[in-house]
Parts: structure tokens; sequence; C-alpha cells
């Protein structure tokens, strides 16, 4: 008798224990100073959808989703993001709101049937984008928008500068297009990011159309929570996403307007895109300057190149200056000065390169057809 009596004791202990264990760890998420009644409270208060909601909801993932698969152009132009963008970047008529909309989801957008089954699970009440055709994003566009911009950009720096180097001309063109460059130029125009839920736009009775307004991509479906940051293999910035709508508006508009206006293309990248001011002298960076323009001249068929000092000051002091020039023959190529003559003579060869290599021909002036590079 007295051996069942001590079994029941420890049997009654293990299922105390293995209690006080469960509601420490359903009470984890929550604020540990709290007692344990309260925070059985806290979640008996937690709300629960009923099923009639639920169908609702559904409805309204349904009818975002086919609004995203394919834009109606009635909707879209109910979209007040839509219509500001369109006339802000003063884009023609014939460019439709339905094809700005495309522009904005990203294929990044699509989320995986674990994460999302077509608005049936649970998880896809929480993420802020719905799985969309590949014939409705902006891949597409992007590609063409790419390629549209790196072959006008480097034409217009080729034609003002004619003997830029190769290695010189792509880390310009660079310049122009690279993603945080067009993507600072997306964030001007006012491209707002999805950041709201589905579930949250459903309880707010947020229209359709505002959604069309907004940029999708993949990170907007990712749960935020202050100094957490997810990673996973599919992670893509907003950065990368404000370019690919830049280089996508800019395919889409050459594709409306290319047989009526073959112009206007070109004209809105030379006004949103080349109209940044670029030093192209600051991406020069020469290893052997006065050898370089050694070479140069007896290439050009021009005199070796002399360096005389101009001026100096305080040669025997604790700051000296010396000012050196390059002469060829009687021309001066060159001019630099520095704290002696070794670093003044380098500076002198390194002007006499850059003025070389950034020459702007005059208008009406043939076209300069230049030797490349010299390798020294």
């Amino acid at each position: 008798m007295s051996r069942q009596i001590i079994a029941s004791s420890r049997l009654l202990k293990s299922f105390h224990v293995a209690t006080l264990t469960t509601r420490s760890y359903s009470g984890r998420n929550l604020i540990l100073s709290r007692p344990l009644h309260h925070i059985s409270s806290v979640q008996q208060k937690t709300p629960k959808l009923a099923t009639p909601q639920l169908d609702e909801y559904r409805v309204y993932y349904k009818q975002v989703q086919d609004a995203i698969n394919d834009v109606p152009e009635t909707i879209a132009s109910k979209s007040t993001a839509l219509n500001a963008l369109h006339s802000r970047l003063k884009l023609p008529k014939a460019f439709p709101n339905s094809t700005l909309a495309r522009c904005l989801t990203c294929r990044s957008s699509q989320l995986s049937p674990t994460n999302n089954n077509s608005g049936n699970s649970s998880g896809s009440a929480f993420t802020s984008t719905v799985p969309s055709n590949n014939f409705c994003d902006n891949h597409g566009l992007n590609i063409f928008g790419k390629n549209l911009l790196t072959y006008h950009v480097s034409r217009q720096i080729m034609a003002q500068y004619p003997r830029l180097p190769t290695v010189v001309l792509n880390a310009a063109v660079d310049a122009y297009i690279s993603h945080n460059v067009l993507a600072s130029v997306g964030k001007s125009w006012g491209i707002e990011l999805e950041n709201t839920s589905v579930l949250d736009r459903y309880l707010k009775e947020e229209p359709i159309q505002l959604t069309l307004g907004r940029l999708r991509f993949f990170n907007n479906s990712l749960k935020r929570e202050d100094g957490v940051e997810v990673i996973t293999g599919q992670n893509f910035s907003a950065e990368a996403a404000y370019a690919l709508a830049v280089r996508s508006i800019i395919g889409a508009l050459w594709a409306y307007t290319n047989e009526t206006n073959p112009a206007l293309a070109f004209k809105f990248i030379d006004d949103h895109i080349l109209s940044r001011k670029l030093d192209v002298t600051k991406i020069f960076q020469f290893e052997h300057p006065t050898r370089e323009l050694a070479v140069l001249c007896r290439r050009e068929g021009l005199e070796a190149p002399v360096s005389k000092l101009l001026a100096e000051s305080g040669r025997h002091s604790k700051a000296p200056v010396f000012i050196v020039g390059v002469f060829s023959g009687l021309e001066k190529l060159g001019e630099g000065f520095g704290a002696s003559l070794k670093e003044a003579k380098a500076r002198a060869a390194t002007d006499a390169l850059t003025k070389w290599y950034c020459y702007e021909p005059v208008k009406g002036q043939p076209s300069v057809i230049d030797h490349g590079a010299v390798i020294v």
C-alpha cells in the first residue's frame, strides 16, 4: 500500500512539472515578467476569424491575384498611384496604366507553394504579395530595357568622348545605369513599396487598384520584426527591385512609341538618366603616367615629351611647392604641382593624358577614330 502511495505522489509531481513547463513555453513569445494567469488570459482574448470571414478573405485574395495576373485597364485607370506616376513621368497616352502596373511586378514576388497555396493556406494571410503569371511580370521588359539603356548610354558617351579607353567607358556606363543609381532614380520618381499584408488590406477594405500602384518583390512577403532579419536564398533587395522597375518602364516606353515617335524613349533616357553630371576625369588611374605619355607621343608622331619647371616656392622649407609643365616641342600638353619635382612631373603627365582621353569634338567635325588605349 505504501509503495502505491509513493508512486502516485511521484506521478502527481511529474505531471505538475510538465504543466508548468508547457505554460512557460507557450508564453515565451510574450513578456516573461508577467504572471502565467495573465498570459493565459491574453491568449484567450486573441480574436479568431469565423468561416464566413475566411471565405470573404479568400475571395478578396483571389481578386487581387486575378488583377495582378491580368491587369484590366478599367481597374488600373482608377489607381491614383499609377495615374500620378504616369503624369509625373510625362508618359504618352499610348502607354496604358496596365503596362505600368506590370512594370512594378517583379518575378521574385512569386511565392512558392510551401509559403502560399493560392490563398488557401494560413500563411498567405501574412504575405504582401500574391503569385503571378510569368507573362504578367517585368522580367522580359527588364531585359529589353537594360539592353536599350546600355546601348544608348554607351553611344552617347562614345560620341562625347571618342578617345575613352574601354575600361573607363565601361566604368562610366556603370556609373549611369548601375543598380544603386537606378534605384535612386526610381525613388525620385515616387514609386512606393508594398509593405502591407493582404490580410491588413482586406480588413481595411482597401481597393484593389491601390495594390497595382506599388512595387512588389520577394522581400515584401517577409515578416518584419525589430532587430531580426530573415536571410534566405531568394532574398531580393529593394534597390534591385527599383532598378528592375526603371528598366522595365524604359523598355515598355520604347515598345509603345517606336513606330510613332522613335526618339521619345531615347529622350526619356537623356532627361532622367544622362541628365546627371559625371566627371569622367575622376575615373582615370594611371600607374606609369610619364612612360605612357612618352608611348602616346611616339604613336601619334609627336615630339618626345619634356618636363620643365615653371615655378617653385619654398624649396628649402618644410612645405615646398613645385609647378611643372610637360611640353611636346613648343606645345604645352599638361601641367601639375606637387611637394617634390617627381610628384609634380607625374601630375603633369597625368593631366596631359587626361586631356587627351577626355577630348570632346566640336559640333560639325567629322567622327574621331582613335587607335585605343596606350599599352605600356
